[in-house]
């Protein structure tokens, strides 16, 4: 089947070349000249994906490469980033398919490392928010955290700890004011009130 171009200016130095009816993508002017590329003349499908798979592939593994080398990413936000730096759907998902394949992204051990870092500052409830926004899928999620085992309860502690020290004692205002701050990040509200009153007798007890 043959499809009749269009070429109009993109961001930058752009130029993006739009088959009749289909996603197209963008190339660079002189690529366009060296294609002899003009508006309105026809391509067959073989063309074109020929012409993407010779330019706009290549840029967009390169592309995901630089993002990656930079910071790690799940593949919901390396998707996200490619779309957003212009890169063609197809382009895209099979730049992604070379990066998993190379294990430079990886979902499960992406969940487990944010998981690692985040403990000692922020609850299960509010990781798994995060990460579900992330695009890290729920079934996936729910099998690492049965995996990785509940939250260390002196993890929880030390943070506890930390924000209470703030106030000059632990009166009753000082532990509201940190008990509503963990309810609000997700912990469990019997865990630290708990840890909360056992932290304030600790305190009275040593003066």
């Amino acid at each position: 089947m043959d499809y009749q171009i269009s070429l109009s200016q993109g961001p930058g130095k752009k130029i993006y070349v739009e088959p009749e009816g289909e996603e197209g993508f963008f190339l660079y002017p002189s690529e366009v000249r060296k294609l002899k590329l003009k508006e309105g003349m026809s391509l067959s499908g073989e063309e074109l994906n020929k012409i993407r798979l010779l330019f706009a592939l290549p840029r967009a593994k390169k592309r995901a490469m630089g993002i990656l080398v930079k910071q790690d990413k799940t593949v919901q936000e390396l998707r996200e980033k490619l779309i957003g730096s212009g890169h063609d759907s197809r382009s895209t998902e099979e730049a992604l398919r070379f990066v998993i394949g190379a294990g430079y992204v990886d979902d499960d051990r992406y969940a487990r490392d944010y998981i690692h870092a985040r403990r000692r500052k922020r609850s299960d409830r509010m990781i798994r928010m995060e990460l579900l926004r992330k695009g890290i899928a729920p079934d996936l999620l729910e099998l690492v955290f049965e995996e990785e085992g509940p939250q260390n309860r002196s993890q929880v502690e030390d943070a506890v700890r930390k924000y209470m020290s703030r106030f000059p004692e632990p009166d009753l205002s000082a532990r509201q004011k940190t008990c509503a701050h963990f309810y609000r990040k997700g912990y469990d509200s019997g865990l630290i009130r708990e840890i909360v009153e056992e932290l304030a007798s600790d305190w009275q007890a040593c003066r």
